[in-house]
């Protein structure tokens, strides 16, 4: 399986092709081609901003043409603000992730084609693709090279992954030993009947159990019962110190 190559045609900053390497990085990307950069390459700027990615600046490959760069691309998208103005398909990030997966799934090699950071792609460029991807936005469609890069990858990656959409961190804590939960109910309790929290008096024992099973559903560690009982001293010693102004 190979990913998509990430072209930047004419960069003009270290440090846009930089940021864009991190990008690549976070995403599961490497193959980074650049055409005719207008900044010194290779770029200080652009090994210092990869952050971690140095690896994908030093084997990022320089052409002096899109046609070279793109010579063995089976499939290519260009990503353009100009969505209304391009006579082909245009395709949101999610849509361009999910054919690139697909090309990928076929064996195709398939790359991404990105603009200079002031003009964009040129017709030419333009012509060259399968299809254009643009990124929604609101009002301000001006978008960073390296952010443009990271949207893009965030979607390749995302099309594959299976990290559930939520999730909860599980404890590694031993469950607190029954003793210390019914001294925490029998201290509760009693804080809470001084308080005159079971009214009427006849719902006390149904007010009981429901809050022993809301505890119990909690699953306390040692440390979470001994906290809870601390907080519950703490409240009762201040009780008489009446509502704070």
């Amino acid at each position: 399986m190979t990913a998509p190559a990430v072209i930047l045609s004419r960069p003009q900053m270290g440090e846009n092709i930089g940021s864009a390497a991190r990008a690549m990085k976070n995403f599961g990307l490497s193959d980074l081609r650049l055409i005719a950069p207008q900044c010194e390459w290779p770029n200080d700027r652009a090994m210092i901003l990869a952050s971690g990615a140095g690896d994908i600046i030093e084997a990022a490959r320089v052409y002096a043409t899109a046609a070279q760069a793109l010579a063995d691309i089976r499939i290519l998208f260009a990503t353009t603000a100009r969505g209304r103005d391009v006579l082909r398909e245009i395709l949101t990030p999610q849509a361009a992730a999910a054919r690139l997966r697909a090309a990928e799934a076929e064996g195709l090699k398939t790359a991404i084609l990105f603009g200079s950071e002031r003009a964009g792609l040129d017709n030419d460029e333009m012509s060259l693709a399968d299809a254009a991807i643009t990124i929604p936005t609101s009002k301000f469609s001006s978008l960073n090279l390296g952010q443009s890069v990271l949207l893009l990858g965030y979607e390749w990656l995302k099309s594959a992954d299976a990290t559930p959409p939520v999730r909860t961190r599980k404890t590694q804590a031993v469950p607190s030993p029954r003793a210390e939960l019914i001294g925490l109910f029998e201290h509760l309790e009693r804080e809470l009947d001084a308080a005159k929290f079971f009214y009427p008096p006849e719902k006390k024992e149904a007010m009981v159990r429901n809050i022993r099973a809301m505890i119990l559903r909690s699953h306390l560690s040692d440390q979470e019962t001994r906290t809870i009982r601390g907080m519950i001293v703490a409240l009762a010693k201040n009780k008489w110190r009446g509502s704070p102004r």
